[in-house]
């Protein structure tokens, strides 16, 4: 094994927790920096403007530039490290996830497949907006002790509108989750189904059943757009409440702020500061209500979170095999059998055969006779039930596949090239010599379109 992945979800987190707290540190400054240019308004109709200085207010505006040019830097830099681990956190995944699968039984392959479509939801998560706001959600907090600094009763006001973002969040959650869940259970559904009819369209089309056909792919799908229906209604009716407590929110502390003025509860002279504590609360406000608006995102991605630390714990990594030398092509097949999982019929029964180099065989037998799942077992695709296949008097299992794979030519019945060129297929993917290249062409009756690759 090239790299070492026989690591666990819990080993693979630890070792890139270095660039969380990178990125959880630089949130401090993304968070609070932006509340430059407010401050910038205060003081430019505040003391600026009482002191009817041009430098004053000059060094002011180079200072606040400044501010938003190292705010630009550090959201770059964020962005920066939060994709690199990412990308080097799912790099590592994918390694575990491709070799792991193809090294279990042929059943597992689409679990794996699944798998690594799962793993791109994980990754744009990830490095999107919303994992970023969440990471800004608990600096937001200093920018509510701010507002308690101008007055207790507005940082009040401000903090009730939070709490009521999130709480709508986890009301929408559990109204929109069933749906979303039946939504992509019927969309599964329907694209195996399609998958199945597109498989066997000479079938379908040759007994007459694609009416029938149609009718239930349509059935299936109708269902998943009625529930994902569902799940978008309930999903908006959230949004615009958050939205709406957003606008209540920025609203009631100017309303609250005045209303203290009004008592002399507050001075006149901090009326300046309501219009500072209305645009420091929308700040604050932001990140949550971007991670409610994002809600549905979040359920996903936690889903997500769920199947791939399954998969690593269900599916191990097999311990690296034996370096051996090239093989010299003894095959001995020694008392195998063969049951399918569910079922107590015996595809293979006490098969027992010895095959030495330079020799042909051919296994004829009827259809369903076991013809490919013995060739599957010669192979390693998949093991014997019982007995055991040696190759030079070694467990096919134990051979390295990279390496005896060098050595074997396997042709299944449904067969497909991979996407390049007629040469890299025959190559295997492991650049093209133009003499083997010839000398294979002419050992398979290909030598006219040899020239032509």
């Amino acid at each position: 094994m090239s790299k070492d992945i026989t690591f666990t979800f819990d080993d693979l987190k630890r070792s890139h927790k270095k660039f969380f707290v990178a990125a959880f540190s630089l949130s401090f400054f993304s968070a609070l920096l932006p509340v430059a240019p407010i401050v910038y308004m205060r003081t430019i109709f505040g003391p600026v403007l009482n002191s009817d200085s041009l430098s004053y207010l000059f060094w002011l505006t180079i200072l606040l530039i400044f501010v938003l040019l190292i705010n630009t830097v550090n959201d770059w830099l964020r962005d920066r490290i939060i994709f690199a681990g990412v990308v080097s956190f799912t790099n590592k995944l994918e390694e575990r996830v491709f070799r792991t699968t193809f090294e279990t039984e042929t059943k597992n392959w689409s679990k794996g497949a699944d798998i690594l479509s799962r793993l791109r939801i994980f990754r744009n998560f990830l490095t999107g907006n919303i994992a970023s706001s969440i990471l800004d959600v608990p600096f937001s907090l200093i920018l509510l002790l701010a507002i308690f600094f101008i007055h207790p009763l507005m940082g009040i006001f401000s903090l009730f509108g939070m709490i009521m973002a999130l709480v709508i969040g986890l009301i929408m959650e559990r109204s929109e989750q069933p749906y979303s869940e039946k939504a992509m259970e019927e969309n599964s559904r329907s694209r195996r189904a399609l998958t199945e009819y597109f498989r066997n369209s000479d079938v379908t089309m040759t007994m007459g059943n694609f009416d029938r056909a149609f009718n239930r792919w349509q059935k299936s799908n109708n269902k998943y757009l009625s529930y994902q229906a569902q799940a978008s209604s309930t999903q908006a009716l959230g949004t615009s409440i958050s939205k709406v407590v957003m606008m209540v929110q920025g609203s009631m502390i100017l309303g609250v702020g005045t209303f203290l003025t009004l008592l002399g509860l507050m001075p006149a002279s901090m009326a300046g500061n309501l219009i500072l504590a209305k645009f420091i609360g929308a700040l604050a406000i932001r990140p949550t209500m971007q991670v409610v608006m994002g809600w549905s995102q979040i359920i996903q991605f936690r889903e997500v979170y769920k199947e791939l630390k399954l998969f690593l714990q269900d599916y191990t990594v097999e311990e690296d095999a034996m370096e051996l030398p090239s093989p010299m092509g003894v095959v001995n097949v020694s008392n195998i059998h063969y049951q399918q999982d569910g079922t107590e019929r015996k595809l293979l029964d006490t098969i027992n055969f010895k095959v030495s180099p330079g020799n042909i065989v051919a296994v004829l037998g009827a259809s369903g006779a076991g013809k490919s799942t013995l060739c599957r077992l010669l192979v390693g695709i998949q093991s014997p039930t019982k007995g055991s296949i040696f190759l030079d008097s070694v467990p096919i299992d134990k051979w390295d596949k990279n390496s005896v794979g060098m050595h074997i030519g396997y042709s299944p019945q449904e067969h497909q090239l991979f996407e390049d060129n007629i040469s890299a297929n025959i190559a295997r993917y492991d650049g093209v010599d133009r003499d083997k290249l010839k000398k294979a062409c002419e050992l398979i009756g290909l030598n006219e379109q040899y020239d032509n690759f």
